[in-house]
């Protein structure tokens, strides 16, 4: 089998890849797949076709950080889970000074923690989100 016909196959299992897991880096590699692939067809040389595949992808791997990095920092992105803080849920697993518990919000569940004890059952606020664990207090 030709050597190009390698890469355009890797080119297109990465660009899947891409589709399952929303990176974009498995897009900057496939792009990278693809140029190998166009010198492939020039050059039979199969180190000079992964120099030149890796030097592609790196390049669009250095200039989409910061590219990212300004869409996420920039002016009305907001994360969907940060919209999280300020929502009420229920008690599901009792949340004490010592272990977290488990509160419901909407059809979601979340581990949970508070300053002071919560029974199950009872009615919270989202006051912060750390990560995965959310802290709540207690609706009065």
């Amino acid at each position: 089998m030709a050597g190009w016909v390698i890469w355009l196959l890797l080119a297109g299992g990465l660009f899947i890849a891409e589709m399952l897991t929303l990176t974009f880096y498995l897009l900057w590699l496939g792009i990278g797949a693809i140029v190998g692939a166009g010198v492939a067809l020039f050059v039979p040389n199969l180190w000079v076709q992964v120099v030149c595949a890796s030097i592609v992808s790196l390049i669009l791997i250095a200039f989409s950080k910061p590219i990212v990095r300004k869409l996420r920092i920039g002016k009305g992105y907001e994360d969907a889970v940060d919209t999280i803080v300020g929502k009420t849920g229920i008690v599901i697993q009792d949340i004490t000074e010592e272990m977290n518990g488990i509160v419901k919000i909407g059809g979601d569940a979340w581990s949970a923690t508070a300053s002071e004890a919560i029974a199950q059952g009872e009615k919270v606020v989202i006051v912060k989100r750390r990560n995965t664990v959310l802290v709540v207090r207690k609706i009065s």
